[in-house]
């Protein structure tokens, strides 16, 4: 038994720079429908329509596409640019991604 918890993988992403970044791209990453793990690819687009859609629910106001994926960045999350990623088998190819972000299954709308 102790073999198997040694051999288990941390695949939790820790967010740095909190208090550097925009507070609605904080507020949003925190939020209960996001998950944080390295194994995970999520598409630059759908992001940053799931953060505006949050704002629009939270009355905030949200930032413009440059300044979130800087903040995104700066928040530690990478910006993946020139490789394909596919969003399901029957949607469009993707050429964006963030890695270390997802939404929980729950909460996709497919």
């Amino acid at each position: 038994m102790e073999r198997m918890n040694e051999s288990k993988k941390d695949y939790l992403f820790r967010v740095r720079n909190k208090d550097k970044a925009d507070a609605t791209v904080v507020a949003f990453v925190f939020s209960p429908h996001i998950v944080k793990d390295r194994r995970f690819y999520s598409p630059c687009k759908t992001i940053y329509l799931k953060y505006k859609e949050y704002c629009l629910e939270n009355a905030l106001k949200p930032l413009s596409s440059w300044q979130f994926k800087k903040n995104m960045q700066l928040l530690g999350f990478i910006y993946k640019k020139s490789h394909r990623f596919y969003a399901g088998y029957h949607r469009d190819r993707v050429t964006t991604a963030f890695k270390n972000i997802a939404f929980k299954v729950a909460d996709c709308k497919i």
